[in-house]
């Protein structure tokens, strides 16, 4: 039985991970903001909400719809490692890997940058106006919830999950997450004065340039992030923990809006991130499910979970093998969404048995395998992100999955 109503409305709709966001969304599009103003809004405060799973310090993967022509956009808010962030270097530190937290994995923060540049090219609204929200949250503090506290069963980036780390790893962060050597309590009132100085200054930046524009004030926020006191804040502080970041790596940093990448599915065009992110293991997976009948298997059946599982498991192993940034490696996408691929790797698909192996195809021969496949070796990976939703009345829509913490 489904205990939660169905919501409709004729003004706009916003939907993210904590009801807060959605509420400070919701408000920004009552005060005649659009989509893109309402979603940036709800993003900011998701940092503030949820910094166990997104912050300034991560990424914002966006897709924009605009109503006006129709025309779907891609915001590519990926972060971007180090300049000295190089094979060489992590192998002479006798490194194998690129670790997966701490300061040697971060890269340059490009939530903020994703942020800014959805606001300036495509909301109506001045920065102080969508950020107001956040800062007020992080300067007066919120409720703590049991999402951010934990512990959890289904999320292991919580606070009671990292204090350890906290204490013997990262130090700095004791004082802001454990105040007073303490794990606060659900309904305690949660501040982050910091982060609200740092809100504070991009509307001080954004304030004394108001006079040349809009625009030109949201850059000039930008450029106080990137390029002014908090930039180098940030590379100081790396620099002294160990990490790679130098002011160059912020100064040259910037992001990029573009076409995304979609297929047709069943009369539908769905678009998705290119393949700096993994947006196109989703078009992978229609591809390969268009060939059944899912409706006659039945929803959620044994025999659907287990086609779209293994569908799921195809499309991941060519993720693995062939997606990255293209602006560094050759991403086949055509080829790994064409229809001779396709019915190729469609052929693999065993509604008796389910694969324990990694096996990429070979787009390039639309072969179904490469010659290389083994089994598939990983670890179990916890629920770690956010998503935010929105749409206003005239059908301007976003949909952006902020991450990294």
């Amino acid at each position: 039985m489904a205990f939660r109503p169905t919501i409709m409305g004729t003004h706009g709709m916003v939907s993210s991970e904590h009801y807060l966001s959605a509420f400070i969304g919701a408000t920004i599009l009552r005060q005649g903001g659009n989509a893109i103003d309402a979603a940036v809004a709800a993003i900011f405060a998701e940092g503030v909400l949820n910094p166990h799973m997104h912050t300034l310090g991560g990424e914002v993967p966006m897709l924009i719809t605009l109503a006006e022509t129709g025309a779907v956009v891609a915001i590519n808010g990926n972060t971007a490692a180090p300049q000295r962030a190089t094979i060489d270097w992590f192998t002479a530190q006798g490194l194998s890997l690129i670790p997966g937290e701490g300061l040697l994995a971060a890269g340059v923060p490009a939530a903020c940058g994703a942020l800014l540049t959805a606001l300036e090219r495509f909301g109506t609204m001045p920065l102080a106006t969508v950020l107001q929200p956040a800062l007020d949250l992080a300067h007066d503090g919120f409720p703590m919830h049991p999402g951010l506290r934990g512990p959890s069963d289904y999320l292991l980036f919580s606070i009671w999950h990292q204090q350890d780390k906290f204490c013997q790893q990262w130090p700095s962060s004791v004082q802001l997450y454990l105040p007073e050597g303490r794990l606060p309590e659900v309904g305690e009132v949660w501040r982050n004065p910091d982060l609200a100085h740092t809100f504070t200054r991009l509307l001080e930046a954004e304030r004394g340039a108001l006079g040349h524009g809009r625009a030109a004030a949201i850059r000039a926020a930008h450029d106080a992030f990137y390029r002014g006191e908090i930039a180098q804040q940030i590379v100081a502080f790396s620099q002294h923990h160990g990490g790679l970041l130098e002011l160059d790596d912020l100064a040259t940093f910037s992001t990029r809006v573009e076409q995304p990448v979609s297929t047709l599915y069943r009369g539908y065009e769905v678009y998705k991130c290119g393949p700096w992110s993994q947006g196109p293991v989703f078009l992978q997976q229609l591809r390969l499910l268009e060939g059944y009948d899912l409706q006659a298997l039945g929803h959620n059946s044994a025999a659907y979970i287990h086609l779209v599982t293994e569908a799921s498991k195809l499309a991941f192993a060519d993720r693995e093998a062939y997606y990255g940034d293209p602006e560094f490696v050759d991403v086949p996408l055509a080829a790994l969404l064409s229809e001779p691929y396709t019915q190729a790797r469609r052929q693999l698909l065993d509604p008796e048995r389910a694969s324990l192996a990694l096996r990429p195809g070979d787009p390039s021969r639309a072969a179904a395998l490469r010659p290389e496949s083994g089994p598939l070796v990983g670890r179990e990976w916890q629920r770690g992100t956010v998503h935010v939703a929105v749409v206003d009345q005239a059908r301007n829509m976003v949909a952006a999955t902020p991450s990294g913490a």
